[in-house]
């Protein structure tokens, strides 16, 4: 079956290591990295069944003992994805954190979606330094 592009976009935050320094807060608070939105027209017959594949690449700094970082991603205020990551700042103190996801029908219209971090371990630290990018490829039929 043929597939149709139906939107695209990407965010890049910063494309190389220590091109930030964004704190990881401790659970339950944590920080939105960035953002992506893709328009799903309801006007384009290929709309429906679609599939929305995220893609995140997120560079991280532990600083103190083991961090469990969080990575999650939020849809029209929805926890649609969460993944774990555990950092060592002995052994592997500097790590690249990708994923990949795939929201299935999401619905017509623009979906705005947040990458958020957090810290599950509040006797650990860690940063984000990037690179961080995040991308959105919206697909139909």
């Amino acid at each position: 079956m043929v597939k149709t592009l139906l939107d695209y976009n990407a965010h890049v935050v910063t494309p190389i290591t220590n091109g930030v320094n964004i704190p990881i807060p401790i659970s339950p608070a944590g920080v939105q990295i960035a953002a992506v939105s893709v328009y799903i027209d309801p006007a384009v017959p290929a709309h429906f069944p679609n599939k929305v594949e995220l893609k995140a690449t997120i560079g991280v700094e532990a600083q103190l003992d083991t961090p469990n970082v969080l990575v999650r991603i939020w849809r029209a205020g929805s926890e649609i994805f969460y993944g774990l990551v555990e950092l060592e700042n002995v052994f592997n103190d500097w790590g690249l954190i990708s994923l990949t996801m795939v929201d299935i029908n999401a619905p017509a219209g623009t979906q705005n979606y947040q990458l958020i971090v957090e810290n599950q371990d509040n006797n650990a630290q860690a940063r984000v330094v990037g690179p961080v990018i995040f991308t959105a490829m919206a697909i139909g039929g």
